[in-house]
């Protein structure tokens, strides 16, 4: 079976029970996860922070964290791209700073099986399905000072939703249930939607889902809004950003007024290295105190190390390369087809992640209906050399692989995959690009094929369908520009389709169609990596691929 579904017994009661199931009432407490919203995903490893919220903070903060003092040094890979507006984040940089900055209605547990409470204390649902209500817990106050009131709720999942109608959100199709926001009253919202949504909890749960103060929600949807110059945040989470300009240092300041008790760290300092050897030099030098995606190779050396930890953490994630169908020969599907079977997956995962990985067979990670059955595509030269025989490049042709300088994983996954294409008449011509260039490039659609990652970010498949295979809106099946309208009807069925075992079945089928028409190279599924010093305790990445630091200590 694929993934987790509810027992056979649950699909017969009412819609009322069903919901109770799918959604856990959040009434002061972490509700029992039931079996609807978990994952695959396994448990955090040892070093894991906590994987459950309390359910009402502290009335103030424990005197010991009020006093620390502390700040916490990082060295990250790659800086922000998009607005820190949290329906506008859409690159793992960003989103990463998002989760440190905004709260939700709810939260996704750091194990990635279930659901925990955020900004609301309680939530249910009503008997036909069609209204959530949400009551606000009473403690809550933005970094500014501010409190929460039901208006912020309001007006910032309407924008998520796009009600407000101004294109801006990246998101807006995991939304797409919701036909009204209500404030009932000062401290309850309820949720108008149009029909039962099975997956909305755990959207809810998502860092796009995250609540700012009512005026800034409103002025960003103006055509104009520009939070790139000098980017700032408004939040009710454990920190929040005073101001940042790309190519300095990113400062996470501590939220006094955060709802669970004032964070250990007085801010964490993050500076951008996007060169792997770079990180691990300044981490070894004693130059900073965490440092993220430690290359495979290099992580046992690190860990080895007097006063330092590395480890590998599973998170819901793949690397895979993108190809722009709208290029030719790319636009033949044969020729899509007979790249994947020419790639040796089970020798990336050997040379590239030193055998932490596994095959890529679905274009969404394992969790919730992923269908562990897809075949993939196998390694097969023979095969791949009759696809292009009969296909329009029979003679081979040269392609343009745009790798982010300084990424040693994607840099090695390059050369690999040059030398194996080479043997089915496909030379690869790989251009090194700084990372930013890369995104704005695959953006605009001025690429051909390029390595480049995917996390999830949601304990359910409506994120990955509609991010990674969904073509007729941004970002065009991961901005491939492959459409399948059939399979976008699809999607949108499924995300809101009530019986699991029908919305098992539909989304097998969207995984296979996709498979079937090859618009990337599927490769691995990949953990992730980090290393610290010893007098870092808490750090934790969480199943899917958060760093939070709000539970982060320095003993020194």
């Amino acid at each position: 079976m694929s993934g987790k579904r509810e027992p056979a017994w649950l699909r017969w009661l009412g819609i009322a029970a069903m919901l109770t199931m799918l959604f856990p009432i959040l009434a002061g407490c972490v509700a029992a996860t039931p079996a609807a919203i978990s994952t695959t995903a396994p448990a955090a490893a040892p070093q894991a922070a906590p994987t459950s919220a309390p359910a009402a903070a502290p009335t103030s903060a424990p005197a010991a964290a009020a006093g620390s003092g502390k700040v916490l040094r990082m060295a990250r890979q790659s800086e922000p791209f998009s607005p820190f507006i949290p329906w506008e984040l859409d690159d793992n940089p960003a989103i990463f700073i998002g989760v440190n900055v905004y709260d939700g209605l709810l939260r996704i547990s750091a194990d990635g099986m279930g659901l925990e409470p955020g900004l609301a204390s309680k939530f249910v649902a009503s008997p036909d399905g069609l209204t959530l209500t949400f009551t606000l817990r009473d403690n809550a106050t933005f970094s500014d000072g501010t409190p929460l009131k039901a208006e912020d709720v309001k007006a910032s999942l309407e924008a998520v939703a796009d009600l407000t109608k101004s294109g801006k959100s990246a998101w807006s199709s995991n939304y797409t249930a919701i036909k009204e926001v209500q404030i009932a009253d000062p401290k309850t919202i309820k949720l108008i939607l149009t029909q039962p949504a099975p997956a909305l909890p755990s959207a809810l749960a998502m860092f796009s889902a995250g609540i700012v103060p009512a005026d800034l929600a409103v002025a960003s949807q103006a055509k104009d809004f520009d939070v790139t110059k000098l980017w700032k945040t408004r939040g009710t989470g454990a920190f929040y950003v005073d101001g940042w300009q790309k190519g300095d240092l990113l400062v996470l300041k501590r939220n006094p007024h955060y709802w669970k008790g004032t964070p250990a760290l007085v801010e964490v300092d993050i500076e951008f290295v996007p060169d792997d050897n770079t990180r691990i030099l300044k981490l070894e030098g004693g130059e900073t105190d965490v440092i993220d995606f430690v290359p495979l190779s290099q992580l046992a050396t690190v860990g080895a190390q007097p006063g330092l930890k590395a480890q590998a953490f599973t998170v819901q994630a793949l690397s895979n390369m993108i190809i722009n169908v709208t290029k030719k020969p790319l636009d033949d599907v044969k020729i899509r087809q007979a790249l994947n079977y020419a790639t040796d997956k089970d020798a990336i995962i050997k040379n590239v992640y030193f055998g932490q990985g596994k095959p890529q067979n679905s274009p969404i990670p394992p969790g919730t209906y992923w269908d562990k059955d897809l075949p993939g595509y196998p390694f097969n030269l023979e095969k791949a050399k009759q696809l292009m025989k009969e296909s329009s490049a029979p003679n081979g042709f040269t392609v343009e692989m745009q790798v982010r300088s300084g990424n040693t994983e994607y840099t090695n996954i390059a050369t690999i995959v040059k030398d194996q294409w080479a043997k089915i008449g496909v030379n690869v011509n790989l251009v090194n690009l700084e990372t930013s260039l890369v995104r704005t490039n695959y953006r605009s659609g001025n690429y051909e094929i390029m390595p480049i990652g995917y996390t999830n970010d949601m304990n359910d498949p409506t994120e990955a369908t509609n991010f990674m295979v969904r073509g007729n809106v941004s970002p065009f099946a991961y901005w491939t520009h492959w459409d399948d309208p059939a399979v976008d009807d699809m999607i949108t069925k499924a995300d809101l389709e009530m019986n699991p075992t029908t919305r098992e079945t539909m989304y097998k089928q969207i995984q296979k169609t996709f498979l079937d028409a090859a618009p990337q190279i599927f490769l691995v599924y990949r953990p992730d990596t980090a290393a610290w010093q010893n007098y870092v305790e808490g750090f934790n990445i969480e199943a899917m691929d958060y760093y939070r630091f709000e539970n982060v200590k320095l003993n020194k």
